[in-house]
C-alpha cells in the first residue's frame, strides 16, 4: 500500500503491475491455445477431404477387382455391398454404355443416373457429395483394357440378356463403351477425424474460457483484497488517531476550563472598554474555540457501539436545524417515513455537522436546501449548499480528519459525520450540483 501526499492510501504500483501481468499472460496463453486448436482443426479437415477421396478410390479399386471377369447378368452386388459396408459403402450400381442402369444394390440418396446434381456427366475423375454421402465412378473393365483407363469391350453376355444383382433391369451396354461402376459411400474415417478435430477445438475453447475466468476471478479477488487492506489500514490509522485525540482532549480540557473561567472573570471585572478588556475577551474566544476542538476530538474518538432504536427522521432533522439556524434552511419532507432504526443521538450529531458546514458555505441570503425521504437504498438525507462547490479530487478528501478549506474550523465535522454513517453500515457522498454548490447525501440502510 502507498500513501499519497494528501494522506489517501492506495494500492502499490507493484500490486497493480502484477495483476495486469497475470491478466495479460493468461489472455495470451488462452489466445495461443485457441489459435492452435483452430489451426489443427483446419488442417485435419483438409486431411479429411483427401482421406474421403482416397476412401472412394480404394472402394472402387476393390470392387473393380472383385467384379473382374464376372458376367454382367450375374453381378454379386448385394454380397459386395455387405462385404464393404463397414468400409462405408452404401450403394453400388453398374451402368451400361448407353447410360442405362444394368444392376444396383443398396439405397441410393442420389439419382440412379450418370449425372451430377448440376447436370454434368459423371466421370471417373469427378467425386461429388449427395445427401451426406459421396458418389464416385470407375470404368468396369477386365484384362488389359480394364481399370480407370480401360476402353475395351467388357466380357459377358449380349446386352439383351444383362440383369442386375437384385433382378432390376435397366439399360444395356452398347458395343462401343465399357460399363461404368458407380458407388455411394460415407466417409466414416474422415468424419471421425473431423469430429475429433471439432472436439479438440471445443476443448481448447473451454480451457481458454476457464483460464480467462480464473484470471478475472483472481483480478476481482486481488482488487477486493487490496480494498480490504486499504480499509483495514484506514481504520487502524483512524483508531490510533482517535485514541491520541481522546488522550489529548482529556488532558487539555481541564486546564482549558480553568483558563476560560479565569479569563471570563477578568473580562467581567474590566468594566472600562479598553485594550485590557479586549485582550481578556480575546482569551475567552480562543478558549472557546479550543473547547470546541476538544469536543470534536472526543466525538471523533468515540468508538462505542451504537444504540439503534426506532427514531423519527423528521424530528431528527428539525432538531438538527434548530441547533444550527432555525430559519436558515429550505426543508422538504416528502416521502419521509414515520420511523427508522437509528442511533438518534449520533445521527443528530452527524446531521448537525453537515448542516453547519452547508450553512457556513452558503452566501448570505441563500438558504441551503435540505430533504429527507425513503429511496431504494434506504433513508436518505440530502443537503445542498450554494457555496463554491468542491474542488476536483477533493470529493473524498473532505471527509479526512482535519481536512478543511476554511481558515476557521477543526476539519473534524465531516469526518465525524462519515464515521457515524458508516457505523450504521450506510454511506455518505459529496458531489457538485450542476447549478452550483455542493450536495451531501447521507444514506442509512434499514437494519
Amino acid at each position: 500500500m502507498e500513501e499519497t501526499p494528501g494522506g489517501t492510501i492506495r494500492p502499490s504500483r507493484l500490486g497493480r503491475w502484477t495483476r495486469w501481468a497475470w491478466l495479460i499472460t493468461t489472455f495470451v496463453l488462452g489466445a495461443t491455445l485457441l489459435a492452435n486448436g483452430w489451426i489443427n482443426r483446419t488442417r485435419i479437415r483438409d486431411s479429411a477431404s483427401a482421406l474421403t477421396r482416397g476412401q472412394g478410390e480404394d472402394l472402387l479399386g476393390h470392387l473393380r477387382g472383385d467384379l473382374r471377369g464376372v458376367p454382367l447378368d450375374s453381378l454379386p452386388l448385394d454380397s459386395l455391398l455387405e462385404q464393404y459396408g463397414e468400409g462405408g459403402l452404401r450403394w453400388v450400381g453398374v451402368f451400361g454404355g448407353n447410360e442405362g442402369m444394368i444392376a444396383d444394390a443398396g439405397e441410393a440418396l442420389g439419382p440412379r443416373a450418370l449425372t451430377t446434381p448440376d447436370g454434368r456427366r459423371l466421370s471417373p475423375d469427378r467425386i461429388f457429395e449427395v445427401g451426406g454421402r459421396y458418389r464416385a465412378a470407375e470404368v468396369l473393365g477386365s484384362g488389359p483394357g480394364g481399370g480407370r483407363r480401360g476402353g475395351g469391350r467388357p466380357p459377358g453376355p449380349s446386352p439383351d440378356s444383362a440383369q442386375g444383382g437384385r433382378g432390376r433391369r435397366g439399360g444395356q451396354p452398347d458395343g462401343g463403351r465399357p460399363p461404368l461402376l458407380v458407388i455411394e459411400y460415407e466417409p466414416v474415417t474422415a468424419r471421425q477425424l473431423a469430429r475429433q478435430a471439432d472436439d479438440a477445438f471445443l476443448l481448447s475453447a473451454i480451457v481458454t474460457a476457464l483460464l480467462l475466468g480464473v484470471a478475472l476471478a483472481f483480478w476481482r479477488l486481488s482488487v477486493r483484497h487490496e480494498q480490504a487492506q486499504r480499509q483495514f489500514e484506514q481504520q487502524r490509522r483512524l483508531g490510533m488517531l482517535g485514541e491520541m485525540s481522546a488522550v489529548l482532549a482529556h488532558e487539555i480540557r481541564n486546564p482549558l476550563a480553568s483558563l476560560k473561567g479565569n479569563a471570563q472573570l477578568l473580562a467581567e471585572r474590566l468594566t472600562v472598554d479598553g485594550p485590557d478588556k479586549r485582550k481578556a475577551e480575546r482569551i475567552v474566544q480562543e478558549a472557546q474555540r479550543l473547547e470546541s476542538l476538544t469536543t470534536d476530538l472526543l466525538d471523533f474518538a468515540r468508538s462505542g457501539p451504537i444504540d439503534v432504536r426506532a427514531a423519527s427522521p423528521r424530528e431528527l432533522l428539525e432538531s438538527s436545524i434548530q441547533e444550527v439556524e432555525p430559519e436558515g434552511f429550505v426543508v422538504s419532507l416528502d416521502g419521509v417515513p414515520a420511523e427508522w432504526p437509528l442511533d438518534a443521538k449520533r445521527v443528530r450529531q452527524a446531521l448537525t455537522n453537515v448542516l453547519r458546514n452547508a450553512y457556513q458555505a452558503s452566501p448570505a441570503g441563500q438558504r441551503p436546501e435540505v430533504a429527507v425521504g425513503e429511496e431504494a437504498d434506504g433513508l436518505v438525507f440530502s443537503v445542498r449548499d450554494f457555496g463554491p462547490g468542491i474542488s476536483q479530487g477533493d470529493e473524498k478528501r473532505i471527509f479526512s480528519p482535519f481536512f478543511t478549506t476554511r481558515t476557521t474550523g477543526t476539519g473534524l465535522g465531516l469526518a465525524v459525520a462519515q464515521r457515524v454513517v458508516e457505523m450504521h453500515e450506510g454511506s455518505i457522498a459529496a458531489s457538485n450540483h450542476p447549478a452550483g454548490g455542493a450536495v451531501f447525501r447521507l444514506t442509512f440502510p434499514r437494519r
